[in-house]
């Protein structure tokens, strides 16, 4: 069989490869997908076109809202008084006329503007009152929608421009560490009420319950004896409930002794910022005060515990004193959560830098309120007295922290506060007095002599008639 020639070549490819073919083609399939396209057209309708959602405003009419809450409250003659004004703004009409001027002074959320309608906006009291009411009654947000004409996420922005505003005006002064001045007052009060020198205030913590906590934190979140995710205040209240010192936002899982080393009590110790005053107990000199504290604390030598065992009368009596006394910070933390309602209930916002500024400002507001009162032990505020301490140098700090976990140092101010504490205890001069009455009493009591009693009878009288009652009825 001979080779093919080249005209069979070109025979063939002329045959399979012509272009004129492939353009045929070509031609065919762009019609039949052209035609099953408009035959698809035919069949499917088009579809309307997508309407434009608007939001929906609504005339909330929030000039009446601000007649109406000036007629109530702030009127030369009010509907509502101070009292009842007290009750439901948690303060007195002064402060929070202070409050809210100086809110309206510094920034321009406070301040009444023209929206983008050219209609008024919310006036500084309205603001105000909004935040005060969510903070006290522990609300939700469109709960002022009703009476102020307040949405939902107006309410919402204003309380936290109100938190971050009260924080950054007063924090400086309601959240301040005490001065050398402030300790003399604290040391001198706490002697008087509770009978032990050198006290600075009762320590302990408390939980909060985070009830939007996201997922993936839950697990650092949670304790064992609590019942979902959770945020520790620690606290330090004096005899008049003011709040010394607050460190909040830790996770849940510390324990106090965990928050108390992450602190900034610890540190400020330990750095040598916090001012100290000296104090004298059983023939002794300290140079810092102390805190009172419960049985989970370290032996440190800034706080004092109880005993757990009492062997004799003046570890009993101490015991007894050292208890009473911290019950302080437990009075504060039940007031803090009656006065605020919303960090009584569980937290249901999201962010904790948000979460922390709530919480900082019901504390200032806290003290604030205390202070507006004239209960304070440090009524007098002296900013010349908050002097900035340099930090302690390396070597300094080594020192300091082996002097604040010195158990020696514990266990001595321990004893020479029980001493002290036992030798000006208060001692009544009618004991012998007393106790002959109790035995006069015991006395009549075994001999059957009622008829001098007249409480006793005139009440058995008065069942007798309700047991008559009763039969006729």
């Amino acid at each position: 069989m001979g080779s093919p020639s080249e005209e069979s070549f070109t025979e063939i490819h002329r045959r399979y490869f012509s272009p004129d073919e492939d353009a045929a083609e070509e031609e065919a399939v762009t019609s039949a997908c052209t035609f099953v396209l408009q035959a698809f057209e035919n069949i499917r309708p088009t579809p309307p076109p997508r309407p434009i959602l608007r939001r929906t405003y609504i005339l909330r009419d929030r000039e009446a809202a601000n007649e109406r809450l000036m007629k109530d409250y702030f009127d030369a003659a009010p509907v509502h008084g101070p009292n009842v004004f007290r009750r439901r703004f948690r303060m007195s009409q002064r402060l929070f006329l202070r409050i809210n001027n100086d809110l309206e002074n510094t920034y321009d959320f406070f301040k009444q503007r023209m929206d983008a309608r050219g209609y008024l906006g919310f006036t500084s009291i309205q603001k105000v009152t909004s935040a005060l009411r969510v903070l006290s009654y522990g609300n939700t947000y469109d709960i002022n929608d009703e009476y102020l004409k307040m949405a939902e996420k107006t309410t919402r922005d204003t309380l936290e421009h109100f938190c971050y505003g009260i924080c950054q005006l007063y924090g400086k002064r309601y959240l301040r560490n005490p001065t050398w001045n402030d300790l003399q007052k604290i040391y001198e009060v706490h002697l008087e009420k509770h009978g032990i020198p050198g006290m600075i205030g009762s320590l302990d913590c408390r939980q909060w319950r985070w009830y939007n906590c996201p997922t993936a934190w839950r697990g650092q979140h949670t304790r064992g004896d609590q019942k979902g995710p959770t945020l520790v205040l620690q606290g330090v209240a004096s005899y008049d409930l003011w709040v010394w010192s607050a460190f909040f936002g830790v996770a849940g899982c510390f324990n106090d002794i965990n928050t108390l080393e992450a602190s900034p009590i610890i540190e400020g110790y330990i750095s040598g910022t916090i001012p100290k005053a000296g104090f004298h107990a059983n023939g002794n000199d300290y140079e810092h005060g102390y805190y009172l504290g419960d049985g989970i604390y370290p032996e440190y030598s800034i706080i004092v515990k109880t005993f757990s065992e009492t062997f004799d009368e003046k570890r009993k009596y101490f015991k007894k004193l050292q208890e009473s006394s911290r019950k302080d910070i437990e009075r504060c933390f039940g007031v803090l959560q009656q006065r605020w309602h919303f960090i009584r209930n569980p937290c249901r916002m999201w962010h904790k830098d948000k979460i922390r500024m709530a919480m900082y400002a019901c504390i200032i507001l806290h003290n604030m309120i205390i202070e507006d009162d004239g209960k304070a032990i440090c009524q007098n505020y002296i900013p010349e007295d908050l002097v900035e301490l340099p930090q302690a140098t390396t070597e300094e700090r080594l020192a300091n922290a082996q002097l604040l976990r010195s158990r020696e140092i514990h266990n001595t101010l321990k004893a020479d506060l029980v001493e002290h504490a036992w030798a000006i205890r208060p001692i009544r001069l009618n004991n012998d007095h007393d106790e002959d009455s109790e035995e006069e009493v015991v006395e009549e009591f075994e001999d059957g002599n009622f008829e001098d009693v007249g409480l006793d009878a005139g009440e058995n009288e008065e069942e007798e008639g309700e047991n008559e009652d009763d039969t006729e009825e």
